[in-house]
């Protein structure tokens, strides 16, 4: 571990940190972030995930239309709520004791962070982020800054391009969405280029602290760089640091059906994991979800097949 430590001198990288309430209050006021924002990626409108907050403090988001997650899943809710949300919405879920749940959320998560480091990626993947850790360049940048935009644009495009995901933007728009990450409580953008050469960066990831949970919201690698193995550095670093700082841990978005990528998160660390939840059901969603789209409904309850679940979610 000695050695991991001194190849990666993590003081030069520091992620901001912020409670739920103030990383939430500033996505209420965000008006360009429906790529950007974890919570609301690739949302359908400008506005249709902002966080709200219920009655006990608890702070929520729309994970997908129509239904609520509160923000974090690690702790969960020693009994179920007297009073759900009053938003017009079709359900929700949150993280109950085993002995309340009806449901299952698996996601991507590092339990604790303190003991994190080189021994808990994959042997076959730990010459890689040597290698990314060796030959690039880490550092937090200003996403407010002209040439880092410019440049982070390149990447995100050669991203798209590659992989099909969400849609190539022109530097103006970019720079935009991007100018409302500086000032966002908890968000943090690393960047990665080649040692000697800062004409251009190889990838970016855009990070969240929030309480005590590390987020890896967007990450992107340009096509051309990717044998110097820009993303694993990228995410070894940001985990790294974060457990510098004593946050517990980390977060990489729900599990997939896209095999290759759930690889990548279990080889540098991550583990799917069901947490148990409690689906709630407005009156008459539950039958109608089962009939017209039962494969997103069994999505919902965290199951494959059909189960007593299902029926105990309809009643909450």
């Amino acid at each position: 571990m000695t050695s991991d430590r001194a190849a990666l001198d993590v003081s030069t990288v520091t992620l901001r940190t912020a409670m739920s309430q103030d990383y939430c209050e500033y996505a209420r006021r965000a008006r360009r972030n429906e790529v950007w924002w974890y919570f609301n990626g690739l949302a359908p409108y400008r506005g249709f995930s902002r966080p709200f907050v219920d009655a006990s403090g608890r702070w929520w988001f729309c994970v997908k239309p129509g239904f609520a997650w509160p923000v974090s899943f690690f702790d969960p809710v020693p009994k179920p709520p007297q009073r759900l949300p009053k938003k017009r919405l079709l359900g929700w879920q949150l993280p109950v004791e085993s002995t309340h749940s009806n449901s299952l959320v698996t996601m991507n998560v590092i339990h604790e962070l303190s003991n994190y480091g080189m021994g808990a990626v994959a042997e076959n993947k730990r010459r890689a982020v040597r290698k990314g850790l060796r030959d690039l360049q880490l550092e937090v940048v200003n996403s407010q800054d002209a040439t880092v935009c410019t440049w982070a644009c390149a990447v995100w495009n050669s991203h798209v391009e590659r992989t099909g995901w969400n849609r190539k933007m022109a530097v103006a728009e970019f720079s935009r969405s991007w100018a409302e990450l500086a000032d966002w409580p908890g968000t943090t953008v690393l960047a990665a280029w080649p040692k000697g050469d800062h004409t251009h960066f190889c990838g970016w990831l855009i990070a969240r602290v929030i309480d005590d949970t590390v987020y890896i919201d967007t990450i992107a690698s340009h096509t051309n760089c990717l044998p110097g193995r820009p993303n694993d550095a990228l995410i070894f670093t940001c985990l790294s640091a974060a457990r510098a700082q004593n946050v517990r841990h980390a977060h990489y978005s729900l599990k997939s059906d896209i095999t290759t990528l759930e690889e990548f998160k279990a080889s540098l660390g991550f583990e799917p994991f069901p947490f148990p939840s409690r689906l709630y059901l407005r009156p008459g969603v539950g039958p109608l979800l089962r009939c017209l789209r039962p494969a997103a409904y069994r999505r919902l309850l965290g199951t494959t097949r059909r189960s007593k679940a299902e029926s105990t979610a309809d009643n909450g």
